[in-house]
């Protein structure tokens, strides 16, 4: 728990470090962009080591640098976001949660299309962010409704670790993921609220032009910390397939890349299309 708070922590300063940079500069969107592609290729390659140990043979190095040139194209704009794109996205996340019904089988489908697989688990779902990145609002970058969606969510496993440590009785995938309860899921709601909130009303006051109506912020919050839950159990799949604790070991406490933005993924088309309600 301490490794892990302390890593958290961590990891926050160094995303404040390296927009505070780049702002300096005025390309805190590119600061923004890289740490995405970073963190997203990092992640790629750690589910492809995954699958490998579940006997599929997907081409790593095509893979990353499909992912790599899908991020690029989306961030300079050679891709656009439209919504027939954030629908299949939406479908693309219900066919991920299939995967939760049957926790103990190795899919066929998955060992086949490996390669393909891994492109669309990360980047293609990451890329929902990274066009988040690089939108203006007045005088706000879009980046920080990016941040504002990836703190509501990932303050879930806070609430998560804070509640289900110690009230934890009910569990929500005891194949899946044993350490997950609906009590830490509750919590996690709860405490994804708050800071969705309090998130919201600091940027409200401290950004010229930027504004997230905070009853928004409020109900928004509810669906991505809810879906955060099995976007998180989706690798606890595919971790409990390969027989591996954690997609690496980078981050004390917490992981590999993967193992930090596992609950994003599902996430990013979701909040993508709540966007609009936000902006209100």
């Amino acid at each position: 728990m301490k490794d892990r708070a302390l890593s958290t922590i961590g990891l926050w300063v160094v995303v404040g470090l390296i927009l505070y940079v780049f702002g300096c500069f005025d390309i805190a969107r590119v600061g923004g962009f890289l740490l995405i592609l970073g963190l997203g290729l990092a992640a790629q390659y750690e589910a492809y080591r995954i699958l490998e140990k579940t006997g599929a043979s997907p081409r790593i190095g095509l893979g990353l640098l499909a992912g790599c040139v899908l991020m690029t194209a989306v961030f300079l704009g050679f891709i656009k976001i439209t919504p027939i794109a954030n629908y299949v996205a939406l479908a693309w996340v219900v066919v991920l949660l299939t995967l939760l019904a049957r926790p103990l089988e190795n899919r066929a489908w998955v060992l086949r299309f490996s390669t393909v697989f891994g492109v669309l688990y990360v980047p293609f779902l990451l890329c929902f962010l990274v066009d988040l990145a690089k939108w203006h609002v007045k005088d706000a970058s879009g980046l920080w409704f990016a941040l504002w969606i990836v703190a509501t969510t990932k303050f879930t496993d806070v609430g998560g670790l804070l509640i289900g440590t110690p009230f934890g009785r009910h569990k929500i995938a005891p194949n899946v993921s044993p350490a997950k309860s609906w009590e830490g899921c509750a919590g996690g709601v709860a405490l994804s609220m708050l800071v969705g909130v309090g998130g919201a009303a600091a940027l409200n006051h401290w950004l010229p032009g930027f504004r997230i109506d905070l009853l928004s912020a409020a109900i928004c919050s509810i669906p991505l910390a809810a879906l955060s839950v099995p976007s998180d159990l989706v690798e606890s799949y595919l971790k409990r397939r390969a027989e591996v604790k954690d997609s690496g070991a980078t981050i004390p406490g917490i992981g590999g890349a993967l193992d930090l933005i596992d609950s994003l993924l599902l996430v990013a088309p979701v909040a993508y299309l709540l966007l609009p309600y936000l902006r209100r």
